[in-house]
């Protein structure tokens, strides 16, 4: 069977989707040898060190590249329906999208696509009127052709079959996404503080204590109840010399961010990392007191349990998938500063015990998809 994939997301790296995409991808390859895979990437920019495309052909992937610009695909196949991506990669038996674009495809090709969330619905002034309408048209044209839908949550899930009743239930599929086995407890000071300091100026690294943030900066993820809660904590002599490190690429409506950091004086206290490469993470995991992450909705959030998973307590917005994926004592109700607080003085005194509700597999993952592959070919 020859199964198609789009992996043009692998262009927004260090994102969700850059991950998900690469890891789904990656693991399909290791795990099927069977069926052939056509990988469609259009990119007009490579991002500095991108290595993903090398990867996938080392592991077999055939990789179409072209250098079309986002803004004609949308063009193409958001608004008109033309140009099945076949024409592109050659003839093939099941096409996944992404959480973004739906191409057409010719007759006789199944779809597949994936549902991460549904913020864009939910709470559409966290989104670009551009991006709303991109996902709704995507949306339209996957409940047409009748594809199969995996989502990332039963919570995403229940908000699909909410907003969109016509979609039959039996087309909608849970499944987990991984955490990379790269992501484990590193104890080893020297490493983390040589990884860091990759990253950091030297005055950062003095007597560095700090607290974690991975993500996008943007307003969904609460970033400014994260800093004003920090800097009420180091208020405390105890937390005085503590560090807030906030790891990942700047998303839109961040200057209010970078204005609260101003106006609070933290200038020289929270230090904005920007983008780190997938292998440095766990170092800057194992290396935080504690995790923060009080987004205000999440379709799975990976950051959360790869922190746990390198040994890293977290707190955690109470809401949406986090409380299907997170033990209750990482999670707080991400508006109360004052209990956010609270719970973060109470980790930062306790001894770093952490665990995961179940152990998320990327491999699994991919089994579970080529079973969707398998009951539609």
């Amino acid at each position: 069977m020859k199964i198609g994939i789009d992996i043009t997301q692998l262009n927004y790296a260090g994102s969700g989707v850059a991950n998900y995409t690469f890891n789904l991808v990656k693991n399909l390859l290791l795990i099927d040898k069977k069926n052939q895979y056509h990988l469609f990437y259009s990119s007009l920019r490579r991002p500095k060190n991108f290595y993903y495309l090398d990867e996938l052909k080392k592991l077999g992937g055939k990789i179409y590249d072209f250098r079309l610009p986002p803004r004609v695909l949308k063009f193409l196949w958001c608004h008109h329906d033309f140009l099945p991506i076949e024409w592109l990669i050659g003839k093939v038996d099941v096409f996944f999208s992404s959480d973004f674009l739906r191409p057409p495809l010719l007759p006789g090709a199944k779809g597949i696509t994936t549902i991460h969330d549904l913020t864009w619905k939910l709470y559409p002034q966290y989104h670009t009127q551009e991006i709303i309408d991109a996902h709704e048209k995507k949306l339209e044209k996957t409940i047409k052709y009748g594809d199969e839908i995996i989502v990332d949550s039963e919570n995403t899930k229940n908000d699909l079959l909410k907003l969109y009743p016509q979609i039959d239930e039996k087309k909608v599929h849970i499944i987990y996404p991984g955490v990379d086995e790269r992501f484990k407890k590193i104890d080893d000071k020297k490493k983390i503080e040589k990884v860091l300091k990759r990253y950091l100026s030297s005055s950062a690294l003095h007597v560095l204590r700090y607290i974690l943030y991975v993500g996008a900066i943007e307003p969904r993820k609460n970033l400014d109840t994260a800093i004003k809660v920090f800097s009420q904590l180091i208020k405390d002599k105890k937390y005085a010399d503590f560090k807030f490190l906030i790891v990942g690429k700047a998303g839109w409506k961040n200057e209010k961010i970078f204005q609260l950091v101003k106006d609070l004086g933290l200038e020289d206290k929270v230090i904005f990392v920007g983008f780190v490469d997938d292998d440095d993470l766990p170092c800057f995991y194992s290396g935080a007191k504690a995790t923060l992450y009080l987004s205000k909705y999440e379709g799975f959030g990976l950051p959360p349990l790869e922190s746990l998973a390198c040994g890293t307590p977290v707190l955690a917005g109470k809401n949406s998938s986090l409380r299907e994926i997170l033990e209750e004592k990482y999670l707080v109700d991400e508006s109360d500063e004052e209990k956010i607080l609270k719970r973060l003085k109470k980790i930062l005194n306790e001894e770093k015990s952490v665990e995961i509700k179940k152990r998320f597999s990327w491999r699994d993952y991919g089994e579970s998809f080529l079973k969707i592959v398998e009951s539609i070919k």
